[in-house]
């Protein structure tokens, strides 16, 4: 449950007290609390991201009531959860003004008593956000869990039921026209029959969701999806309802689930072994950790070895439909193959069967293959990434094959000449050349030093001497400019990369 007002309320060592009404059945007190901040400032917002419990000792509240007026409408106006006022420095008790307009304004405000310090409501909401995140964490692993083992023993209609369990809401499985195959609990029929005009608007968009409220439900809709990266035709549709938005934790059971209802709709052979995989791999990357007996249930046993690797290839999605159908026709159960995300990933137990796979890539340029470190089955999904890396730097540099350890020593800057990295250097980057022209702001220096710092903007901004929020404007200026997800971590390759060959060239005397 997420961190409240009334849970710091009810704290045993804090000693707070509640000064104006909760508001309708307690509404004020069941806010979230982002964290807790402290500030003087006659106007602290620039600094603040909404959500805040902000602390004050009223040291320079305004004397009249216009000033008051103001500085709680800009606290509001910057999603502020509630005001914080310590007694005993400024003034013994909280200014009647001040009780007087938050009551007015609707804003909570709350009485700290003197020996209470602030840093203690700060470790407090700490210490609740910590367990909050704690509990979300074991809530998604046993989630993930059971629906595995719902799908090993009960087949669709066991991962519904339990995914409508575990979510306490509602789930439907739906033909790709829309009627129900199974539902659970079985009341939620109506609610599930009347998507039939939602599910139209996603028939042929295997990759989207679509998220509506419906009725009295937040509802989801998901498609579900074959294994493969062709044109065939969905299997339907994975349907869920909640009285409540849905939490990351609960995505990511639908995910799952999602994953496992692909699969276990199958019917032919490739299909049902390309669908399992696809759904595993997916489930790996959702952070799902299935123990050996789940994993030799699904006919995955392969992933049970001590050392794995990984293999991700990128290209025309119709090669890699013939490459994974080869794949799986040569090296049967010696390899764990499905197109996801895009990409066909591939997992072998044998360093030969791997050179067998790399051996079968096309010699015409259209697939590039990255390759990651060894893993056992716990470190899989970081595996998965570094071989999905060293794939994406190899479709830019065109060697067919790249080793992540290439990646990682070297940037793969150096694998190719210099005129060519200037070419895709200033190809990539040349709208940020063009700000730079016209405002003089240089947004690669920027891009450069928050990706040196792993997307940290606080030390990102500190080796630049700027505030940390104008790093971030000129992060997602740039961002904008170049049409990039910077939440990718292709996308952020890609340009450490671009950035990386540029100070390459620039530092190389040209002969």
């Amino acid at each position: 449950m997420p961190v409240t007002l009334d849970a710091l309320l009810a704290h045993p060592d804090l000693g707070l007290r509640m000064l104006t009404s909760p508001g309708p059945e307690g509404a004020a007190l069941q806010v979230p609390i982002r964290w807790a901040a402290t500030s003087e400032l006659d106007d602290p917002t620039p600094y603040l991201q909404g959500g805040e419990l902000l602390l004050t000792t009223g040291l320079r509240l305004p004397p009249d009531r216009a000033g008051v007026n103001a500085y709680l409408g800009r606290l509001l106006d910057a999603d502020v959860v509630a005001l914080g006022y310590g007694v005993g420095l400024v003034t013994d008790t909280v200014p009647a003004l001040l009780v007087q307009v938050a009551r007015e304004r609707g804003l909570p405000l709350i009485e700290v008593d003197q020996p209470t310090p602030f840093i203690a409501i700060s470790k407090a909401v700490s210490d609740l956000l910590t367990a909050e995140r704690y509990a979300e964490v074991e809530r998604g692993f046993a989630g993930q869990q059971a629906l595995t083992r719902a799908a090993v023993t009960g087949h669709a209609p066991g991962v519904v039921s339990r995914l409508a369990a575990t979510l306490g809401g509602w789930a439907a499985l739906l033909s790709p026209g829309g009627k129900i195959r199974h539902v659970s609990p079985a009341g939620a029929r109506p609610s599930a029959a009347g998507l039939a005009d939602e599910v139209g608007r996603l028939r042929g968009r295997r990759h989207a969701a679509l998220s509506l409220v419906h009725g009295a439900s937040h509802v989801v809709v998901h498609p579900l999806s074959p294994a493969t990266a062709g044109h065939a035709p969905g299997r339907g549709f994975l349907a869920v309802g909640m009285d409540r938005p849905l939490g990351a934790t609960d995505q990511s059971l639908i995910n799952v689930a999602t994953a496992l209802l692909s699969f276990d709709l199958e019917q032919t052979k490739v299909g049902e072994v390309t669908a399992r995989s696809a759904a595993l791999l997916r489930l790996l990357l959702d952070g799902g950790q299935p123990d050996e007996e789940i994993l030799v249930g699904l006919g995955a046993a392969l992933l049970t070895n001590e050392r794995l690797h990984v293999t991700a290839l990128t290209g025309p999605p119709d090669v890699l439909d013939e490459l994974l159908l080869d794949l799986i026709a040569r090296l049967d159960d010696h390899v764990f193959a499905a197109v996801v995300g895009g990409d066909l990933l591939a997992v072998t137990a044998d360093q030969r069967d791997q050179d067998v796979l790399l051996a079968r890539i096309p010699d015409d340029g259209r697939v590039a293959a990255g390759t990651s470190v060894g893993s056992s089955a716990a470190g899989l999904a970081q595996a998965i990434h570094q071989a999905r890396q060293a794939a994406a730097t190899a479709r830019h540099l065109m060697p067919p094959v790249l080793d992540y350890s290439q990646v990682r020593r070297t940037s793969a800057v150096g694998l190719v000449d210099l005129p060519a990295l200037s070419a895709y250097a200033d190809s990539l980057l040349g709208p940020l050349d063009e700000y730079a022209r016209a405002t003089g702001i240089d947004l690669v220096a920027s891009l450069a030093a928050w990706l040196g710092q792993h997307g940290q903007y606080d030390p990102a901004a500190a080796s630049l001497r700027i505030h940390r929020h104008t790093l971030r404007y000129r992060v997602q200026k740039a961002a904008a400019l170049l049409g990039r997800d910077l939440s990718s971590v292709d996308a952020r390759m890609e340009l450490w990369f671009a950035i990386t060959a540029r100070q390459r060239t620039l530092s190389t005397p040209t002969k």
